[in-house]
C-alpha cells in the first residue's frame, strides 16, 4: 500500500504544470499573449476583427470571415485577462433540429483540425483550437486563418450534402 502512495506521488509530481506565456511576444510574432498581434494578422488576412472582452474579462475577438460565418475567437490560458496561451476559433449556428450529435460525428470522422459538437441548448459549433505560446511566425498563422476559413466553407457544402441526403 506505501509503495503505491508513494508512486502515486511521484508521478503527480512528475506531471508538467499548465503552460503559461508570460514571455514577451517576439517582434513580428502573433501571439495570445498579445490580442494586438492576433487582430493585426486577421486585417492583414482581409477579415474584420473586433477586439474586444468576454465575460469574464479575456480578451475576445469577434469577426466576419471570408465563407460568411461570424465567428469568435476566444483567449485562453489567461491569467486575469492577460498572458493567454492559445486562441479557439469558434462558430456557433442558429439552433436547428438537423444539428444532432451524429451529424457532428460525421463532421468529426473527415475532418481533422476543425471539431464540431452540439451545445447542451442545442446550438451546433464549430471550433479550431490554436496553441502560441512562444509566438507563430506571420506565415504559420496566415496558414492558420486559411485553415479556418477554408473548413468554414467545406462546412455549408457539407451542411448542404447532409441535408440533402436525408430529404
Amino acid at each position: 500500500m506505501r509503495l503505491t502512495c508513494l508512486a502515486a506521488a511521484a508521478m503527480l509530481l512528475a506531471a508538467p504544470a499548465f503552460a503559461q506565456d508570460r514571455a514577451a511576444c517576439g517582434a513580428g510574432q502573433v501571439c495570445a499573449s498579445n490580442p494586438a498581434s492576433v487582430v493585426a494578422a486577421m486585417e492583414k488576412a482581409n477579415l474584420k476583427p473586433k477586439l474586444g472582452k468576454d465575460a469574464s474579462g479575456d480578451p475576445l475577438i469577434e469577426s466576419e470571415g471570408a465563407s460568411a460565418y461570424h465567428f469568435d475567437v476566444h483567449f485562453y490560458g489567461c491569467e486575469k485577462g492577460r498572458n493567454c496561451d492559445s486562441l479557439r476559433f469558434e462558430v456557433i449556428f442558429e439552433k436547428d433540429a438537423s444539428a444532432t450529435p451524429a451529424l457532428a460525428n460525421r463532421w468529426n470522422a473527415a475532418h481533422r483540425f476543425i471539431q464540431a459538437a452540439v451545445k447542451d441548448d442545442g446550438r451546433f459549433v464549430m471550433s479550431y483550437d490554436v496553441p502560441t505560446i512562444g509566438g507563430m511566425n506571420p506565415r504559420n498563422f496566415a496558414d492558420v486563418l486559411d485553415w479556418w476559413s477554408s473548413m468554414l466553407g467545406e462546412a455549408g457544402d457539407f451542411f448542404t450534402k447532409e441535408l440533402a441526403e436525408k430529404k
